[in-house]
């Protein structure tokens, strides 16, 4: 008698064990709609831009502007017929609300680059408020604009202030949510330095540090991805190395049971 309860003791923890399995998959594939955040490292000039790998995966990058170092640089490689987002913001501060930075938008080929869009605080888009609810912050949102791509190439987008403070903004890009349950575990590590850089009482050199310190180079944002990509690997060879030795442990047990 004890020895079937242990045996239906098992049973029912493999079914709970192959179920939450199971949940784990279909939650993995339920994309999460929250942008991918990132604390870049600086990039004030051309030569210096941060290249964004994947622009078509949504993407928020957070960053600060100061006196010394007044402009941030993003680079893309863009198709014809992209749907290029430009969204530009800061946290939801008081003295921001008066303040407003540049977006400017360039295209460069092998023989120009040229400036294709601008919004300044002479050409504003306006000003509206936003608020993200995975991390629950509050902000100013400048700009927010799509742009068709007509010709294929590379492009910059720089955002430059003339405020002499530091100044918190974030730009984001991307239309494709691609957050799943491994981008989900590092989330929980990132949404207290979300919220400290939507803080008016947090040391601006704290913030600074970067979260997952996306390069800024093409080689060195392929090997970010690529990392991104194996650690969500493990999780899925962990995954099935459980479901195996659970699996055999059942038809162990199950072999036993016949030959008594």
């Amino acid at each position: 008698m004890l020895q079937m309860l242990n045996i239906n003791k098992f049973q029912i923890n493999y079914k709970n064990l192959i179920f939450v399995i199971i949940l784990i998959f279909i939650i993995d594939v339920q994309k999460i709609e929250a942008h991918k955040p990132f604390f870049p490292p600086e990039s004030n000039s051309k030569e210096q831009a941060l290249y964004i790998n994947q622009p078509n995966i949504s993407q928020v990058f957070y960053f600060i502007l100061s006196e010394e170092k007044k402009e941030f640089w993003f680079e893309l490689s863009l198709v014809k017929g992209h749907n290029l987002i430009l969204d530009l913001g800061a946290p939801k501060f008081d003295d921001y609300q008066s303040k407003y930075p540049n977006l400017y938008l360039y295209y460069q080929d092998e023989n120009d680059f040229t400036e294709i869009l601008s919004y300044t605080s002479d050409n504003k888009w306006g000003l509206s408020e936003f608020h993200e609810p995975f991390t629950n912050t509050y902000s100013w949102v400048y700009v927010k604009d799509r742009f068709l791509i007509e010709n294929e190439g590379t492009y910059f987008v720089r955002v430059t202030s003339e405020y002499v403070a530091d100044y918190k903004l974030w730009f984001a890009t991307g239309i494709i949510e691609d957050f799943g349950i491994s981008d989900l575990a590092n989330f929980a590590g990132t949404r207290n330095k979300v919220r400290d850089f939507h803080s008016d009482t947090k040391d601006s050199d704290d913030i600074k540090t970067s979260l997952t310190d996306p390069p800024t180079s093409l080689e060195n944002t392929n090997n970010f991805i690529g990392i991104i990509k194996i650690n969500k690997s493990v999780i899925y060879v962990l995954i099935l190395i459980i479901f195996i030795i659970v699996l055999f442990l059942y038809i162990n047990r199950k072999l036993k049971q016949r030959l008594r």
